[in-house]
């Protein structure tokens, strides 16, 4: 994702981040560029044949030789090409710029939607878009991260349900709730009146995230207080007894909100009730694997291994040869 926060650009010796629409033309080209260097190497350009003494067949070495608006890289990368052909790309956006970033460049997109309908949304306009790219809608996985907390019964639900939300105090969530908006301070409003009047900040921050929560303190006339804690507290959609967190992830996933889903853990113990009381019902159900087909993320996630440009090149070439 392009970065928001002003002290990140300290580090990078730039006094301030470029506007929005700049940071996702820079993005594209930077994607250009480092596909462009992945496939340096075609697969079986290593050749290790010691009677020829050749390591690898020059001919399968290739520069890249990329002069654009921002970078200028001839290339070629000094290491061979993945067995995943490619790294796995992850992309998080919901600005339109960062929708469509994502449905032509992503393989997996993280998305944090408050609820199942907005998650539902989020995932057909993304699928609509990869395919307005021409690529395969079911090429690209969304994944929404979630909060699960898992108890074995009622009330142990109740009870670690309000755990975590012991953990979230008003000041802690003032200081989330300005992240989006390039840390601004909330503090200097009244937390108890409407949600402060904005203007355009956040539109060269995080753009998506800060327009969506002014827009839902807008639509349902929220105070300060009630948008800051709602953005830190854990939301009830998944939280439940074993069966009850599998119901909701089997309906978001059937129902088209989700190929799957980032999981976050509130609770020290969290990621551990998930995985051993939500997966195996989730085994049962014939919803998650029982065992790894695969050795790569790529593998795992169901993805093809893209094809190493040139050696496609090259095969067009003999093909006309033929012909």
């Amino acid at each position: 994702m392009t970065s928001w926060l002003s002290g990140t650009a300290d580090n990078f010796s730039k006094g301030e981040h470029p506007p929005h629409a700049v940071r996702y033309r820079i993005a594209k080209e930077h994607i250009e560029v480092v596909k462009g260097l992945w496939d340096s190497w075609e697969d079986d350009a290593f050749a290790y044949d010691k009677q020829k003494g050749e390591f690898f067949t020059p001919g399968k070495l290739h520069a890249l030789n990329h002069k654009g608006e921002f970078f200028s890289v001839k290339g070629p990368l000094n290491i061979a090409r993945s067995k995943q052909g490619q790294p796995v790309i992850f992309q998080a956006g919901t600005s339109e710029a960062g929708r469509n970033f994502a449905a032509q460049n992503s393989d997996a997109i993280f998305v944090h939607a408050e609820s199942f309908d907005e998650a539902r949304a989020y995932y057909q306009d993304l699928k609509q878009r990869a395919g307005g790219f021409g690529r395969d809608p079911h090429a690209l996985s969304i994944l929404p991260g979630i909060r699960p907390i898992v108890g074995r019964d009622e009330a142990e639900v109740e009870s670690r349900y309000r755990q975590a939300v012991e953990l979230v105090t008003i000041e802690d969530a003032i200081v989330a709730l300005g992240r989006p908006f390039n840390d601004h301070d909330f503090s200097q409003y009244p937390l108890d009146e409407p949600f402060p009047e904005l203007g355009d900040l956040g539109s060269n921050s995080q753009k998506g995230g800060s327009d969506r929560i002014k827009q839902l303190a807008r639509d349902e006339g929220l105070s300060l207080r009630e948008v800051a804690l709602r953005f830190s507290l854990p939301r009830r959609d998944f939280v439940g007894t074993p069966d009850q967190v599998a119901d909701a992830i089997q309906t978001w996933f059937e129902a088209g909100a989700a190929d799957g889903f980032i999981i976050n853990s509130v609770l020290p113990d969290g990621l551990q009730y998930f995985t051993e009381q939500v997966v195996p019902v989730l085994q049962q159900r014939g919803l998650f694997r029982t065992e790894y087909t695969g050795n790569t993320l790529r593998d795992n996630l169901g993805l093809e291994i893209p094809a190493n440009r040139h050696a496609k090149a090259v095969a067009h070439q003999s093909d006309e040869a033929v012909a």
